[in-house]
């Protein structure tokens, strides 16, 4: 064998393996956080709530009254079913909650899918919201979107400055959480609307606004996940009570 086709094989090889390697990490850094057993289980219709699969994610609609809906961002790499548990409970109180699924569990590759939820139910009056870098993209959709009523940010700021916008918001945090600093927080506080509503929950870390078990870089919760999920349920309701439910009636 000549030592230029050596050198072509040997050259060649190489590439393949750094290609190789590049794949290899690319999917180990894109592993997504896969929702737990619980959370699979509030996918479960019951008398309360049907929950529905729809081409954009799952639709989570209330047997009675309808009085608003909430089209709702997952957070990076969190696999959407994670949020059934807290997501069904705001349903049963009474709001049409469509859980988006978007590429490669990135709410940043599909920005506009909420626009899908919402065409849907177009007579309702409609909330975005979502955890984490979903609730950066909630507050991008918000902004260029008019007909949203009101923005609901888990753990979440804005990315573009929203101080002159009139958009009621609620901007929910966990006392625990270790993924966003407090530094992002102030820097970001000129960014909110105006009328935001900052409210923070104690004893839950990041990950405990879903079903999806420790999150890297997070600090444990010192409450249990159904107090947690309970709570986020019950400040997210009384925030659309207040701002979607009075538009309904």
């Amino acid at each position: 064998m000549s030592k230029q086709r050596v050198f072509w094989l040997v050259f060649f090889g190489g590439l393949l393996l750094f290609a190789a390697a590049i794949v290899w990490y690319t999917q180990r850094a894109l592993t997504s956080y896969p929702p737990t057993q619980a959370a699979l289980e509030a996918l479960a219709p019951d008398s309360q709530v049907q929950v529905q699969a729809t081409p954009y994610g799952w639709v989570f609609t209330p047997q009675g009254t309808v009085k608003g809906g909430l089209a709702f961002y997952p957070g990076g790499l969190v696999e959407p079913q994670a949020y059934a548990p807290v997501l069904r409970k705001i349903a049963a109180a009474g709001y049409r909650v469509a859980l988006l699924r978007v590429r490669f569990n990135l709410a940043v590759t599909e920005q506009g899918k909420a626009r899908a939820a919402l065409a849907e139910a177009p007579e309702l009056p409609w909330a975005v919201g979502g955890h984490s870098l979903g609730g950066v993209v909630a507050s991008n959709f918000a902004q260029s979107n008019p007909e949203v009523r009101a923005l609901v940010m888990w753990a979440a700021y804005p990315q573009n400055d929203l101080s002159g916008k009139d958009l009621p918001t609620l901007a929910l945090f966990g006392e625990r959480d270790g993924v966003v600093r407090g530094e992002q927080l102030e820097a970001s506080a000129p960014k909110f609307p105006k009328n935001t509503l900052k409210q923070v929950i104690p004893g839950l870390n990041h990950a405990g606004f879903g079903a999806y078990g420790p999150q890297r870089g997070d600090n444990p919760a010192t409450i249990s996940a159904e107090e947690g999920w309970s709570q986020i349920a019950q400040q997210t309701t009384a925030f659309l009570d207040q701002h979607l439910g009075s538009a309904a009636r």
